[in-house]
């Protein structure tokens, strides 16, 4: 006897909502057609799942990559996936009609001329995020006509100015970072591990609804905050440590990302000043950012605080900020040298630091606000993060 199986369907897991859906299928096809481009071919996590709302199991970090997805212009995308247990979900939540179940990465290649072939996209352009090597060499054997594109900054236009329903998404992902925050500065005191701190911060932003930390939750106290240490360790914090706080939330896709910096006791007058300096930095760089100013103006905005007040050595030596969205640590960052122009509907995360390296009984501090651009400057997201009145010697 024949069984006939139905499925039956379901939205994906942390769905977006029907309008974003389709207004981010509709971009895409538009800045394929604006490019000239006749496919895009996706392999990193966060951007399959920004292209077809699938839900891409959160992007494990010890695998190897698990999805890929080709868009041919004009059409609807096709989705390949590793794990066995996506083979029902996809199909269950998801409205994906071409999904493919692939074989271990090294192998991905043969997958891809599979889906070109069947699609005929056999020259022109295709677009690419990343392309490892090998699979390059393989399309360019069997396509030789198609031209490979980088689409880095065709990506960036895409999705750095946000859908309405996209900053509702932030919204959220910021007000949950900032109750693990404020839970985290709530649990510090002497005589408790960082990362006990850090788990009481993940329970809070987990049971307010976060699907996951887009990045490992950072506890450092002590000589972990002068070298801005990227982990919760089991040091345990001591008496009058400084303790920066920083720290993430994801909602529906959409990153939060926040910051403080706090004293378990009495902070000494290096620690204030240190703080105080810290803050100014921050709030010359949330002064600068309008439209028409540069990433690198907010950039240099912080850092000429910074060298003004005597701690150059001590700056950070990265970006002052980077983009909010799908993903973290998106680009444009706030950076030297970054002259990409703010936009109105750009979401951001400004961190400046001071780490005094070669003073770990000093320590560091950090402190980072989230914020949408608006039409004559900006709207402060993290609105119910305090800072620390002592240390702002206030």
């Amino acid at each position: 006897m024949e069984i006939k199986m139905e499925m039956w369907k379901e939205d994906p897991s942390y769905y977006g909502g029907d309008e974003l859906h389709k207004a981010k299928k509709e971009k895409i096809q538009k800045a394929m057609e604006e490019n000239g481009l006749d496919a895009i071919l996706l392999l990193k996590a966060e951007t399959v799942r920004y292209a077809t709302d699938f839900y891409c199991k959160g992007y494990r970090p010890f695998y190897e990559p698990e999805y890929l997805s080709v868009i041919p212009k004009g059409k609807d995308a096709v989705v390949g996936h590793t794990s066995g247990s996506d083979n029902y979900r996809i199909q269950i939540r998801s409205d994906i009609q071409d999904h493919r179940k692939l074989p271990g990465f090294s192998k991905w290649g043969d997958e891809v001329v599979k889906i070109f072939k069947d699609y005929g996209i056999n020259s022109g352009r295709v677009g690419v995020e990343l392309l490892p090597f090998e699979m390059y060499l393989q399309l360019h054997n069997e396509f030789p006509s198609i031209e490979f594109v980088d689409i880095s900054k065709i990506w960036i236009d895409l999705t750095v100015v946000k859908h309405p329903a996209e900053i509702e998404h932030l919204r959220r992902a910021v007000d949950i970072a900032v109750a693990g925050c404020n839970a985290a500065i709530e649990f510090v005191k002497p005589g408790v591990k960082e990362y006990e701190v850090a788990a009481y911060a993940e329970y809070k932003m987990r049971a307010m609804g976060s699907e996951m930390t887009p990045f490992v939750t950072n506890v450092a106290s002590g000589v972990n905050s002068a070298i801005f240490e990227r982990i919760s360790t089991d040091k345990v914090i001591e008496k009058d440590e400084m303790v920066i706080i920083d720290l993430g939330s994801v909602y529906r896709g959409y990153t939060g990302d926040v910051g403080r910096s706090v004293c378990a006791g009495k902070p000494k007058d290096i620690h204030k000043q240190m703080y105080k300096v810290n803050y100014l930095a921050l709030q010359e760089a949330l002064n600068t950012v309008k439209p028409g100013n540069t990433c690198a103006d907010v950039d240099a905005a912080a850092r000429r605080v910074i060298r003004e007040m005597g701690f150059e050595k001590y700056e950070h030596k990265f970006a002052t900020g980077h983009q909010l969205g799908y993903g973290l640590h998106g680009s444009p960052s706030i950076n030297k040298g970054v002259d990409y122009v703010l936009r109105p509907g750009m979401v951001m995360a400004l961190e400046p630091r001071i780490t005094m390296f070669d003073h770990p009984e000093i320590g560091g501090t950090h402190m980072e606000q989230n914020i949408l651009v608006t039409e004559t400057g900006y709207e402060l997201l993290s609105k119910n993060l305090p800072f620390d009145n002592e240390l702002l010697g206030e």
